[in-house]
């Protein structure tokens, strides 16, 4: 799996396919947290539980533990069938012509735990040394399209389908007050393990029974949680941590480099 990694901060699994990840602060004090093991929010309690078992109830919701890699083939496709829209769907016309209406359709969604996100700078200590989660580190939702149609058209009719807004971005804040400790001779970083919905669909152009694809698209939503009343994306707030002297430091989960 990964050389050093401690979980600290998690969504139940059961509530995670139903909402967002909500992470509450036991005191408005920094507490640094064990390795390997992360303070669970269960119906507003607070647990501890090992990351092994984080995963296991993740897994079992059906929730992909890595990252998948982006579907080329569906996005470069181009003879993808069009009879997808059932009689009681709604389309909006752009304008009268049938050249000028756009629909969007989603074909698969998946659900899966992505790469580390950057929350502090990196650490290289001599010396045990505590990290914080500084501010100013980003992380936004995103449409990927090919062909015809924008980025704001498909995120407009995703956003009322699905009530997610794609132009939101998240940053960081000093106020979020967990932190960890990097052992001696080790580098650092404090991390997002975030929970990530990749939806995939085509963009159609006509009107109803001579809709043709004109487009595809992949679009990502981190969804939504608070942490000590700031708000950021859900997933769970973790440590990645590697045996070494200096930067660059790789993510535990993923590829590439903090910064």
């Amino acid at each position: 799996m990964v050389p050093s990694l401690s979980l600290v901060l998690a969504l139940h699994a059961a509530a995670a396919m139903a909402s967002p990840l909500v992470l509450r602060a036991e005191s408005a004090a920094s507490a640094v947290l064990p390795e390997d093991v992360m303070v669970l929010n269960k119906n507003g309690a607070i647990e501890t539980i090992k990351q092994s078992d984080w995963l296991s109830t993740l897994e079992a919701a059906g929730i992909l533990l890595e990252k998948p890699a982006v579907d080329e083939a569906f996005l470069n496709a181009t003879d993808l069938s069009a009879d997808i829209f059932k009689s009681n769907e709604t389309l909006t016309k752009r304008q009268a012509s049938c050249d000028g209406t756009f629909a969007v359709v989603t074909d698969t969604t998946q659900r899966f735990v992505d790469w580390d996100v950057q929350m502090s700078p990196v650490v290289c200590a001599v010396g045990d040394m505590d990290i914080n989660v500084m501010k100013g580190y980003t992380v936004a939702n995103a449409v990927t399209i090919t062909g015809s149609g924008s980025p704001t058209l498909i995120a407009d009719r995703l956003t009322a389908q699905f009530g997610v807004q794609f132009s939101r971005t998240w940053t960081t804040q000093s106020s979020i007050t967990t932190k960890g400790t990097v052992k001696d001779g080790n580098c650092g970083v404090m991390i997002t393990r975030p929970l990530v919905t990749r939806r995939y669909g085509r963009t159609m152009q006509g009107c109803p029974g001579s809709y043709k694809q004109v487009g595809t698209w992949m679009a990502d939503d981190h969804g939504e949680g608070s942490y000590a009343g700031i708000d950021w994306i859900s997933g769970a707030i973790s440590m990645c941590s590697k045996k070494q002297g200096a930067p660059p430091l790789t993510r535990c989960e993923g590829a590439g480099e903090f910064v």
